[in-house]
């Protein structure tokens, strides 16, 4: 571990320190989650493939989005089968499927409802359901996925860092959505695309999720091994 990485990773710590065990309503943790993730290098659609990892949790920015000077945190996501972090990338960014990618399909769901698109009710659906089946107009599901991928491409990126075992990888996404959502001062601008949707629970977030919100956040030995994760991804990918 080299100087700046030991350096980086005592300043967690020591700041961890300070936190209450359980930081409901505090900002500290969102404050530091922040420092912590915009201090590792940044990807996009265009680099999945230089992540350096098979198995971790990603964190996406948007343009636009800012909290306390800092990009904003409005996703946190993982992956359940092992060896899979790139190719759940590559299910948002490049796979037009919405289907296998909900962060896709609430894209989707606001570029429609905007537009006031009754064929929102029919985007909503899994339309790979056999009950479902037929319901989709390809010609239309063809053109929404451009769009999708046009915004998420030109507005999201992200960084990783990596998490081996299922249940920590898990339990961490968790935890930090739900550090991230428990911060009162943890808000979305006034422009974010998110608050055009339909979904009452992300406008509300102001982050592209419904689960987790509601978890056991963050403790003081979890923030810990959270800067212990992420020391060894600095230095890596694009910066």
């Amino acid at each position: 571990m080299n100087q700046k990485t030991t350096s980086n990773l005592k300043t967690a710590q020591a700041l961890s320190a300070v936190l209450p065990e359980a930081m409901t309503g505090d900002s500290a943790a969102a404050d530091q989650l922040h420092q912590i993730f915009n201090s590792l290098p940044v990807y996009s659609w265009q680099t999945i493939k230089d992540v350096p990892f098979k198995d971790g949790i990603y964190i996406v920015f948007e343009k636009g989005e800012t909290y306390k000077g800092l990009p904003r945190i409005v996703r946190v996501g993982t992956h359940t089968s092992p060896g899979r972090l790139k190719q759940r990338l590559r299910s948002h960014f490049l796979s037009e499927h919405h289907n296998s990618s909900i962060f896709r399909k609430n894209i989707g769901k606001v570029l429609l409802n905007q537009d006031h698109d009754s064929y929102l009710a029919i985007w909503t659906l899994d339309t790979s359901k056999a009950k479902n089946a037929g319901k989709a107009d390809k010609s239309k599901e063809a053109e929404i996925e451009h769009r999708v991928s046009a915004y998420m491409r030109e507005a999201f990126t992200f960084c990783v860092f990596p998490v081996a075992n299922k249940e920590e990888r898990l339990r961490l996404e968790a935890a930090i959505i739900a550090a991230l959502h428990q911060a009162d001062d943890f808000k979305a601008s006034p422009a974010w695309l998110g608050r055009d949707s339909p979904e009452e629970i992300i406008r509300e977030c102001g982050m592209w999720l419904k689960q987790g919100l509601t978890a056991n956040p963050l403790t003081r030995d979890e923030m810990e091994r959270l800067a212990e994760l992420t020391a060894s991804s600095k230095g890596q990918g694009d910066s």
